[in-house]
């Protein structure tokens, strides 16, 4: 009898993780949604990072970046093309957690995006490491 719900239970969260992944793909190929590129979590004892956006493929027409768990000044982001091209984009302002940057229309019609460069100054807050999250629109 306890097999018997075991079994249930497995095969219910199998198929409600097929359905999600499902919807999450529908979502994605709709014109103008959001995809995540990526996340990084900032490295209290530096002052850069390197987001490598190599798992999404496609052209991207606009950015954003959303801060989360704790506060970050943020200085600039380097975006760099797969053609090698790049675009610098200079904020030098704080973002609290939880917040995100103005929408980056991309140079071009559409972008594919290798990796993103962090210039920043962590902001200590007794919260933990701030997680910079970028998102890109098709």
């Amino acid at each position: 009898m306890k097999i018997l719900k075991m079994i249930r239970l497995t095969f219910a969260l199998v198929f409600s993780a097929v359905g999600f992944s499902n919807v999450e793909a529908k979502a994605l190929s709709v014109p103008g949604a959001w995809e995540k590129l990526g996340t990084k979590m900032v490295d209290m004892k530096a002052d850069h990072d390197v987001l490598l956006v190599t798992f999404h493929e496609g052209f991207y027409s606009k950015v954003k970046f959303l801060i989360r768990k704790a506060p970050l000044h943020l200085k600039n982001v380097n975006i760099i093309f797969g053609n090698g091209e790049n675009k610098n984009i200079v904020f030098n302002k704080r973002f609290n957690a939880g917040t995100t940057t103005r929408i980056i229309d991309l140079p071009g019609n559409r972008r594919i995006i290798k990796k993103i460069k962090l210039n920043y100054k962590t902001i200590p807050s007794g919260k933990g490491k701030a997680i910079f999250v970028a998102w890109g629109r098709h």
